[in-house]
């Protein structure tokens, strides 16, 4: 007689591809409230500067925006265990509306300063416990094996809503309705992404009601001095997505020098996020086969290094050519796709407390937002904008570098 091994059952196709079936309509949620983010990014500045705000100000509202989007990121992963998952979203849309009333009717509308600030920081607070928290949750139902695809998925969603159909989508909603109806829309999309993610997905962890919250806290801090190799996964983070939140502070002035459009500039960078998407899938099913910390260092530092600087240097080599810079824009945006199993490493660092594992990954990814801009101001009068390209370039080096140090429990690479 044959001893025969039952085969495990057929996987569904969202399971193949990546997608846990559980929270499969958390992903779209993710898509439509990060839209909601993404229309207004792109040209809210250079707009509350022609509405008579001072630059100073503007600079100050945003830079305060980081802050909060830093301080929430941080605690998106703990607030996810000790209040638990639906109702980290419920809060998340309940703050982003908040801010938003106050932002637009009072800051805007009725230029008080105060408002701005206020208005700003409250909505800073919203999207990264939305969408942030929601790495925890892939934490605990992704498959091992298809973690990082699972990964991939979240940003394809989290890049595509952001920056590429809210960059696209704001210039043709603004032409549509103007800017201040374009500001109010998006409570609108927000409101969809918590519907798909609180009511759509049936899912749900609850809060773990035996757990010491103030020991839940104390673990953002503990976890560190338990785990060290999360402070380089916290440097690794940061680097991760610099160019992001620093090349439109100082490019689109850069490019003029070349005569370039704001128009091209809004085109090439949108394209850029478009191939992001698109390679953060192939970047989370890479890591799965070729090796987590092999795609980090091979695509995400060293081609990171290479295209940054091509980015840069392609208007001097070429000159006024949109579709040398649009090709360079396109291998940028693929090699910062290379960070997507990074989430996987940091999962598989612990057995437990994964939320304050991923809050160390998300405050990273937070504080990119403050050290984009941080490194364009403090650098770019010393050294001109080269300084500063070369600089984000050798950071990326240095993550091809240190990655290796970073070792799940069972190894990847």
């Amino acid at each position: 007689m044959v001893n025969t091994v039952p085969e495990a059952p057929p996987r569904d196709l969202l399971s193949r591809i990546g997608i846990p079936k559980k929270i499969s309509w958390g992903f779209a949620g993710i898509f439509l409230f990060m839209v909601g983010i993404g229309l207004e990014l792109s040209w809210l500045s250079p707009y509350l500067v022609d509405r008579g705000v001072d630059v100073s100000v503007v600079a100050a509202v945003f830079s305060t925006y980081g802050v909060t989007v830093s301080i929430a990121s941080w605690l998106s992963g703990v607030f996810f265990e000790i209040v638990g998952a639906k109702r980290t979203m419920l809060i998340a849309f309940l703050l982003f509306t908040a801010g938003t009333t106050l932002f637009v009717l009072v800051g805007v509308q009725q230029q008080a300063v105060w408002a701005l600030f206020a208005g700003y920081a409250i909505k800073g607070f919203s999207y990264p416990l939305f969408s942030y928290s929601f790495l925890v949750w892939i934490a605990y139902r992704a498959e091992r094996d298809r973690m990082s695809a699972a990964y991939g998925w979240f940003w394809f969603a989290f890049s595509g809503g952001m920056s590429v159909v809210g960059a696209y989508g704001s210039d043709l909603l603004i032409k549509a309705m103007g800017e201040i109806p374009v500001l109010w829309c998006t409570i609108a999309w927000a409101a969809l992404g918590t519907f798909a993610i609180v009511v759509l997905n049936r899912d749900d962890i609850k809060p773990d009601r035996t757990a010491h919250r103030w020991r839940e806290l104390a673990s953002l801090f503990t976890i560190v001095r338990t785990e060290p190799r999360l402070l380089l996964v916290l440097g690794i983070r940061v680097v991760n997505t610099l160019p992001q939140f620093g090349l439109p502070v100082f490019v689109p002035l850069y490019l003029q020098q070349f005569g370039y459009s704001t128009s091209e500039w809004l085109s090439i960078w949108g394209t850029i996020w478009l191939s992001n998407i698109v390679f953060n899938l192939l970047s989370g099913h890479l890591g799965d086969r070729m090796g987590w910390k092999r795609t980090i260092a091979y695509f995400g530092g060293f081609g990171g290094a290479v295209s940054v600087l091509a980015f840069f240097y392609a208007p001097q080599v070429f000159g006024h050519n949109y579709w040398a810079l649009l090709i360079v824009g396109l291998l940028l945006g693929m090699c910062i796709a290379g960070y997507v199993p990074l989430d996987a490493i940091v999962a598989n660092i612990v057995k437990s407390n994964k939320g304050a594992a991923l809050s160390i990954l998300n405050l990273g990814a937070g504080l990119s937002t403050l050290a984009g801009p941080l490194l364009v101001a403090l650098f770019a009068h010393l050294i001109g904008y080269v300084g500063v390209a070369w600089i984000m370039g050798l950071l990326y080096v240095a993550v091809g570098c240190t990655v290796w140090y970073v070792t799940p429990r069972k190894s990847a690479a």
